[in-house]
């Protein structure tokens, strides 16, 4: 580059400067950097920016339509086909819970695995893996005529997509943002919303029509051609990978802050230090609460509302048909889209104790309205509020994270997070079956689904201020300073 070319490069910087200070609206950065790899522009920083389109947002569109194929079919769409399973293979509504317990469970380990690997390996790797392992997956199950088949291929699930698929669309949005990163990691996940209200209409319809195992054969058609291209054209695991800093990353010199109540944490922690904190491990035990209440509603919310063939006895559960029962799921899964764009702005905007009482209260309310599926209003109301309560489980995980201790080691924290949090999942799913094949009604479960969110909302506001306390504690004994992407600056 010649001087001249430096001297109008700066110019221009200077002016785009200039012009971003006098704009009430942040905009969005863009472009790579001159200098390619971590190079930088005229200035010698990391990432100029030429254009008014920042990279990170391909991330966020590629997390959502991660979401809204493979992590929606494996979690939101699978209860369509409870009932209808446990019938024609002719097994207990506990071994079918099972089945989806022990996708779950592997998941726990599979979530610190993947955790460390988003740190390391190439996310265009990862994704196209739990992208192409999903749709295998979903043809198989197509062909499943014993209860071992079943459980096997949820194995399978639990490894690479359970685990991948939500943890990597998290994490790495999250590398990419600074300001607004509620807002961008929530609307990454709200595609588990929006790939359910497409997908449990057309799935519902396909199982009443020719069968569950044509439903499953188009599930996987539509994961591989919806998901796989963006990922692997579009992926990165950091800005550094584009020659770009995160969004927001100098708002502070730009005249910009963080409207949220909550202190950024800019000093190291790491996960050896996070191990022997007291509230760490509220963190943990609340996301064990959200994952037994996750595990319960979103396994038997479908059959709650219509009814169950066991040993050629029909129970009636909530009375209500098949389609019935898709639409209302499908309003659930209409709301999440809106619940977790609102959470991760609710974060952004008035800090982690306003979106743990809003998920508190919703995953109650949700408790109390499952009690009445004979009605047409307690499914309803059920959805709606529901669908603000899980998004406990996927938004606020990484963000909760961030916001308490960093974003030093945030993959493998939050995997360890999400690890314990599935942990929950499984028991919620296990224990919610057996208590239905034991009285063969799902009140029992629904009043284990009260008692856990009142004990995730206790738990994760009991963490924050420990939280506040170990990183005042950081600070004063001068642990080492962290950068915009998370790590440690060496002086």
């Amino acid at each position: 580059m010649t001087e001249t070319d430096e001297a109008g490069s700066g110019a221009l910087q200077e002016e785009d400067e200039k012009r971003a200070l006098s704009e009430p609206i942040i905009r969005p950065f863009a472009g790579e950097s001159q200098g390619g790899g971590q190079g930088g522009g005229p200035d010698g920083k990391l990432g100029s920016q030429q254009g008014r389109f920042f990279y990170g947002w391909w991330i966020v569109a590629g997390g959502f339509l991660l979401m809204a194929t493979c992590y929606t079919i494996f979690v939101n769409c699978i209860p369509l086909f409870q009932s209808h399973i446990v019938e024609d293979l002719g097994i207990s509504m506990g071994a079918f819970n099972t089945g989806v317990s022990l996708c779950t469970v592997v998941a726990i380990f599979a979530s610190l695995l993947f955790g460390a690997l988003i740190d390391k390996v190439s996310s265009r790797i990862l994704g196209g893996i739990s992208v192409a392992t999903t749709s295998i997956v979903l043809v198989l199950f197509s062909f499943i005529t014993e209860i071992w088949q079943l459980y096997v291929l949820c194995v399978v699930a639990g490894i690479v997509v359970v685990a991948g698929t939500r943890l990597l669309a998290s994490v790495i949005t999250a590398n990419w943002f600074t300001l607004k990163r509620g807002l961008a990691v929530s609307i990454a996940l709200s595609g588990s919303g929006f790939g359910g209200v497409i997908l449990s209409p057309i799935t519902s319809t396909i199982i009443e029509n020719w069968g569950w195992r044509p439903a499953f054969l188009v599930l996987a058609v539509i994961a591989a051609l919806a998901a796989l291209p963006i990922i692997l054209v579009a992926f990165r695991n950091r800005p550094a990978d584009k020659g770009l800093e995160p969004y927001g990353a100098h708002a502070s010199e730009e005249g910009k802050k963080d409207k949220s109540t909550d202190t950024p944490v800019q000093v190291s922690i790491g996960w050896k230090v996070l191990l022997r904190n007291s509230g760490f491990w509220l963190l943990i035990l609340g996301f064990i609460a959200m994952g037994i209440i996750n595990g319960a509603v979103i396994t038997n919310s479908v059959t709650n509302m219509t009814s169950i063939n066991l040993d050629g006895q029909e129970i009636i559960t909530g009375g209500h048909d098949t389609i019935w029962a898709g639409y209302v799921w499908s309003l659930y899964l209409g709301v999440v889209i809106v619940a977790k764009i609102s959470l991760g702005a609710i974060y952004d905007r008035f800090g982690l104790r306003a979106g743990t009482l809003l998920g508190t209260v919703a995953c109650s309310i949700a408790a109390v309205a499952l009690c009445f599926p004979a009605t047409d209003f307690g499914p309803i109301v059920a959805a709606v509020a529901f669908g603000f309560g899980t998004c406990m489980g996927t938004v606020s995980p990484p963000v909760m994270v961030v916001k308490e201790y960093g974003k030093k080691d945030l993959g493998l924290v939050t995997g360890i997070v999400t690890a314990f949090e599935l942990f929950g999942a499984a028991i919620g799913a296990v224990v919610s079956g057996l208590l239905f094949d034991v009285f063969l009604s799902f009140l029992p479960a629904w009043i284990m689904v009260l008692g856990a969110s009142v004990a995730m909302g206790a738990a994760l506001f009991a963490s924050i201020p420990l939280a506040t306390r170990l990183v005042k504690k950081r600070l004063a004994a001068g642990a080492p300073m962290l950068d915009a992407e998370g790590f440690e600056i060496v002086e």
